[in-house]
């Protein structure tokens, strides 16, 4: 009986880390596609109107920026992909010179794939975007 137990204990360990692993790896993919949704915005943007957008998101983010995404701890981080998504909802909501059907189509995609990662990702994106707008409008006045 202790050898079935030993047995199951290290079969539900093993789920688990692939499990948690599994996560990681999504998170990975998130913030890729994020970037590239965003490299593909800079050529028709001035990102430098939003510095203050991404000032606030590179607080979050170890020893780089969100425009510079290095480091697995960043970009296996539930934090800095759900601020990336909330920096590309920002520059996507606030730019009128070219339509971005497309690309706010596939932000929103990406947006309910984080969202159903975890019952926390809901939570922090609620919470960094009301903290980021905030802080936004600190920056400008």
């Amino acid at each position: 009986m202790s050898y079935i137990n030993k047995h199951l204990a290290r079969t539900l360990e093993q789920q688990h880390k692939r499990s948690v692993k599994g996560l990681f790896l999504k998170i990975q993919d998130l913030n890729n596609e994020c970037t590239l949704l965003r490299k593909r915005l800079e050529p028709h943007i001035d990102i430098s109107t939003y510095n203050d957008a991404v000032a606030y998101v590179d607080q979050f983010v170890s020893h780089t920026s969100i425009l510079n995404l290095k480091f697995i701890t960043n970009t296996q981080n539930l934090e800095v992909v759900v601020l990336h998504a909330l920096l590309l909802e920002h520059i996507l909501q606030n730019e009128t010179a070219h339509t971005f059907d497309y690309e706010k189509q596939l932000l929103q995609g990406y947006i309910q794939e984080i969202l159903a990662l975890n019952d926390h990702a809901s939570t922090l994106f609620t919470n960094h975007n009301e903290k980021m707008l905030h802080y936004i409008h600190s920056q400008t006045v």
